[in-house]
């Protein structure tokens, strides 16, 4: 392990010597419409990262592009280039989580490999951030997961005003930053020592058993109040760090035409439409259900950990404030009146 600290002019310097080298994506500021909004892209200049707040939408589309062509890798932006691996700074330990259900499900299921998604990954180093104060919406620590440092990234910043402490865990890194000048580790201890004061009282509580009993939550009744209100427009799947449904379609005439793969969502009223017309999830609670299943039990049974972050996002863009904290206490209530999970928990 190596311990660096350095001012912000010099970290300019750096990213200046690194993106020669990489690609570099952070969060920035992008217009989208008539607000501005926070996201990873592609950048050349180190002043347009914004370290200090959760960026609106996660580094997914870095490393799990909304649209690409099958077989290429990202061509959304001037400052990427094939030939050379990409750095994603900034990224906090939610997002890292997230990026763990993706390598879980698209690289270490040995039934299935996305040669796409390994191949940009395996060019992909991620430089996490920590968190140094909790967003409204966050709940990420109420699911186990540790805002001040993920230990899925190979280095990671550490923000201290002004001046940047990094933390390479990954000794193949290690010549990134081998002469930038040392940092002292009880100073880095005190910070995170300070940091974790700030998450000491948790911002929502939760009791559910974890896989969720499938059968038990499968036949219950609460569906389709919790989503009375819901839209269907699937923005929460868009913004979810962990959600990777994707569709294939293609531009061109036949025999001249290019596959693409794109973003899906399982909250769209046609997605799971067999061929014969027949829906299986027909209704809004339905959808809803699978959402939280699949999150809260069908990945928890087949991987190791949840397929939710408690990154809040879903809870920020919903435009009609559909809450999945509340989705989730809804959840609890119903097993606790209900006795417990099926095997007889209470």
């Amino acid at each position: 392990m190596m311990i660096k600290k350095i001012s912000k002019e010099r970290f300019k310097k750096l990213f200046d010597e690194l993106k020669e080298e990489y690609n570099i994506a952070a969060p920035i500021l992008k217009d989208k419409g008539k607000e501005k909004i926070l996201e990873y892209d592609f950048i050349n200049d180190f002043d347009q990262i914004v370290w200090d707040r959760q960026p609106d939408s996660s580094p997914k589309n870095i490393i799990f592009p909304q649209n690409s062509m099958l077989g290429n890798d990202y061509k959304g932006s001037k400052y990427y280039d094939d030939n050379l691996s990409t750095i994603i700074m900034g990224v906090r330990s939610c997002d890292i989580e997230a990026v763990k259900v993706f390598d879980q499900v698209f690289i270490e299921d040995d039934s299935y490999i996305d040669d796409s998604y390994k191949n940009r990954r395996d060019k992909t180093i991620i430089m996490g951030i920590s968190c140094a104060e909790r967003e409204d919406s966050c709940f990420c620590d109420s699911l186990g997961l540790d805002p001040i440092e993920s230990d899925y990234a190979p280095v990671y910043i550490f923000k201290d005003e002004d001046e940047f402490f990094i933390k390479i865990k990954d000794e193949k890194y290690e010549d990134l930053f081998e002469d930038l000048p040392k940092g002292d580790q009880a100073q880095l201890k005190a910070l995170k020592k300070q940091r974790k004061e700030e998450f000491k009282e948790s911002s929502f509580t939760l009791d559910i058993p974890t896989p969720l009993p499938e059968k038990e939550m499968f036949e219950a009744d609460i569906w389709e109040e919790m989503t009375e209100k819901c839209l269907g427009c699937g923005v929460c799947t868009y913004y979810c760090p962990t959600c990777y449904c994707f569709n294939f379609f293609w531009e061109g005439e036949d025999g001249e035409s290019t596959k693409y793969k794109s973003w899906d969502s399982c909250m769209f009223s046609s997605y799971s439409v067999h061929a014969s017309g027949h829906n299986p999830r027909d209704s809004k609670g339905k959808r809803y259900r699978n959402r939280i299943m699949h999150k809260f039990s069908y990945h928890p049974l087949n991987y190791e950990g949840l397929a939710c972050v408690g990154c809040g996002r879903c809870i920020d863009r919903c435009p009609v404030n559909l809450d999945i904290r509340e989705a989730l206490k809804m959840t609890e209530e119903y097993l606790l009146e209900e006795g417990g999970d099926e095997s007889g928990k209470d």
